[in-house]
């Protein structure tokens, strides 16, 4: 068998919830091709360490922290997807709280952008993200991987919640049927605590039941 001369490549599609939004953190470029443009954060893996190595590794290196989930994604193979190169895109889909990246981030060329509302990409960035934020989407609404719990890891409010739970699934919802169907399936806990720095009519903060949570399709 002949040795192969393909190269494999490690993309971070790192993800947060953020003002009813599912949001994607982009990497702007500092050298040639695509100088200038936001793409996914990634490298090539090198043959002395694992992907999982690679995945913590690159984002470590955007933040000092570990991050909060990570779970596989789609490979990408398309012959042109480099000039003049073969290169397969390994990607790992990486939930995190948006907040506490800002706090920690100590890089100027990262930024998060709606998914929907996506800059000037490179490569075929554009492409990955389109599908596998289509894909993330079912997989929120439907909770899969638990994976509201990881978007949502601190206090929220029923309106905070609705509304990003909205975006998911690309229609309204009747409030009082939104809140009974999660009551209902014991799926928040009141805090106790009123957010009071949103301005308007304190609402009440709630977080996830995680017993509930954990194995529940919505």
């Amino acid at each position: 068998m002949e040795n192969s001369n393909n190269e494999i490549e490690n993309l971070l599609v790192i993800c947060a919830a953020d003002e009813g939004k599912l949001k994607v953190l982009l990497k702007k470029r500092e050298k040639e091709p695509y100088y200038g443009y936001w793409v996914l954060p990634g490298e090539f893996i090198d043959s002395n360490i694992t992907e999982e190595e690679s995945t913590k590794q690159i984002f470590n290196a955007l933040v000092p922290f570990d991050y909060t989930y990570t779970f596989q994604g789609e490979t990408f193979s398309d012959l042109n997807r480099y000039e003049g190169r073969r290169v397969i895109a390994l990607t790992n889909i990486v939930i995190t709280d948006k907040q506490l990246i800002d706090l920690k981030k100590e890089k100027e060329n990262i930024e998060w952008f709606d998914v929907d509302e996506l800059p000037k990409l490179g490569f075929d960035h554009g492409k990955i993200i389109e599908k596998i934020s289509t894909e993330l989407k079912y997989k929120i609404a439907c909770n899969y991987h638990d994976i509201l719990i990881y978007l949502f890891p601190s206090d929220f409010t029923l309106s905070e919640l609705q509304t990003f739970y909205e975006s998911m699934v690309g229609e309204e919802i009747d409030r009082r049927n939104f809140k009974k169907k999660i009551t209902t399936l014991n799926l928040i806990t009141d805090t106790g605590v009123k957010d009071t720095l949103s301005g308007g009519r304190p609402s009440t903060l709630y977080k996830f039941n995680i017993e509930s949570m954990k194995g529940t399709r919505l």
